[in-house]
C-alpha cells in the first residue's frame, strides 16, 4: 500500500523551496554523481592496471632466463659433441682440446653475463669470500694465506654467489 501522504508532504516540501535554490540543488547532486561515476571508473582502471602488471610481472620472473639460454645452447651442443667424439676418440691430445675449447666457451659466457671467479691461491684469507675447508702448517711463510682452492667461488656483478673453498696456512 502507498503512503500518499508522505508522497504528498516531500512534494510540497520540493514546492516550496524557489527554483533558483533548486536548479543549484540539482546540479549539485549531478556534479557529485558525476565525480562518483569517474571515481568507479578510476578504481575499475586501477585494478586492471594491477592485474596486468602481475601478469606482466609474472611472465617476466617465468621466462628472465630465455637470453641466457639461448646463449647458453651452442655450449651444451659442443659438449654433446665432444661426448659422441670422445667414445670414438684415439687421439687423446685432440680431446683434451676440444674439453678445453668449450672451457674457454663457458668461461667467457659466465664472464659476459657478470660472473666471476672469486680470487684464492696467493690472496690473504677473507672470511666474506673463502670458506677454510683445511690448515695447513708451515714453518715459513705468511699466516692465514690461501694456498689451495679446493673449489672455486663466484660472483655475480660484484656480490658473492657462492664462497671458494680454499686450505689455508698456519705458522707453525
Amino acid at each position: 500500500m502507498k503512503d500518499t501522504n508522505n508522497d504528498k508532504k516531500v512534494q510540497d516540501d520540493v514546492m516550496s523551496v524557489p527554483k533558483a535554490e533548486y536548479e543549484a540543488l540539482k546540479a549539485r547532486a549531478d556534479e557529485m554523481a558525476s565525480y562518483y561515476d569517474k571515481y568507479l571508473r578510476l578504481q575499475a582502471e586501477f585494478d586492471n592496471a594491477k592485474k596486468r602488471f602481475e601478469k606482466d610481472r609474472s611472465d617476466l620472473l617465468r621466462y628472465a632466463n630465455d637470453g641466457f639460454l639461448l646463449e647458453f645452447m651452442p655450449i651444451l651442443d659442443n659438449l654433446e659433441a665432444a661426448e659422441k667424439y670422445i667414445k670414438e676418440a684415439k687421439d687423446f691430445k685432440a680431446v683434451q682440446e676440444g674439453v678445453d675449447i668449450i672451457q674457454v666457451q663457458i668461461q667467457r659466457f659466465l664472464k659476459d653475463i657478470g660472473v666471476e671467479r672469486v680470487k684464492t691461491v696467493g690472496e690473504k684469507f677473507d672470511p666474506n669470500v673463502h670458506e677454510a675447508i683445511e690448515v695447513e702448517e708451515k714453518s715459513d711463510g705468511d699466516d692465514g694465506i690461501v694456498v689451495l682452492e679446493l673449489k672455486p667461488g663466484y660472483k655475480l656483478n660484484g656480490r658473492l654467489l657462492r664462497p671458494a673453498s680454499v686450505k689455508i696456512s698456519k705458522k707453525k
